[in-house]
């Protein structure tokens, strides 16, 4: 994003939602800045993997290999957004997730055993925006700018005030971030993130309902989507939630032969 249409991005803000509300929106964003340059760095995923096991078991924290295929809904319900994401809100907030702007039902940490019907209700994940789009540009070989995902995109900026050419280049930046995803998983194969550097909690994150299904929660949108329609065999998944009714396990601790 340009420094021009990052000033307006602020300006609109702050005259929206007042100067205390932006500066705790400023100071997040840079938080996240700065986490993302330091993600990936040689040692990153030790010394985060360190300081969570201060917190868990080991098994809560190790993420475990499945079919993205094996994916095929959500935890809760669909909905469209406003804001963020054009669509669905996470179920359950992992405890040390950053967002703290969105609806969710309730925060909990990793491993939790948890009874109810939470796991009643659940839309399918092929509903969402982002995995259309994707479908769209590399399975029907569609542009960018003929997808419904850049579409609904650039509808959303237009209703925040941008400019006509402001709202297509911001759509066109989101678009251009699973564009990079895809080359790159292409290219290199599905990496973890612990073969990355990356944080340990930034895997894919799961829940199992009660009949043993794995529905998605948060956490590597474009990364599943991707590799959805990549055809990747396995890729690593962190449970949060498991329900209590459901006893077995799911997955492999390892990869299962060499990823694409």
């Amino acid at each position: 994003m340009t420094v021009s249409r990052q000033l307006r991005k602020l300006i609109g803000h702050l005259e929206e939602n007042g100067f205390a509300d932006t500066a705790g929106a400023v100071y997040n964003h840079v938080e996240r800045s700065i986490v993302r340059r330091i993600d990936g760095t040689p040692g990153y995923y030790r010394a985060q993997w360190l300081r969570l096991r201060r917190l868990y078991e080991e098994s809560a924290i190790t993420p475990v290999w499945i079919s993205p295929t094996a994916i095929t809904n959500l935890t809760g319900g669909y909905e469209r957004r406003d804001d963020g994401h054009l669509d669905y809100v996470p179920h359950f907030k992992p405890r040390e997730a950053s967002w703290t702007d969105l609806d969710y039902e309730q925060e909990i940490p990793y491993g939790t055993v948890k009874s109810g019907d939470w796991d009643r209700g659940q839309e399918p994940f092929s509903n969402l925006l982002m995995y259309q789009g994707t479908k769209q540009r590399f399975v029907e070989g569609r542009k960018w700018d003929e997808t419904i995902y850049y579409g609904e995109l650039v509808d959303r900026f237009r209703e925040q005030g941008w400019a006509d050419a402001d709202a297509e280049a911001l759509a066109i930046e989101r678009c251009d971030r699973i564009e990079t995803t895809y080359e790159r998983i292409d290219r290199d194969g599905y990496r973890s993130q612990r073969d990355l550097n990356g944080h340990p909690l930034h895997e894919v994150t799961v829940t199992i309902d009660r009949d043993g299904e794995v529905l998605y929660n948060c956490e590597g949108r474009h990364r599943l989507c991707v590799a959805k329609v990549l055809g990747i065999e396995a890729i690593p998944v962190l449970v949060l939630v498991r329900h209590a009714a459901f006893e077995g396990s799911i997955g492999a601790s390892t990869p299962r032969g060499e990823q694409r």
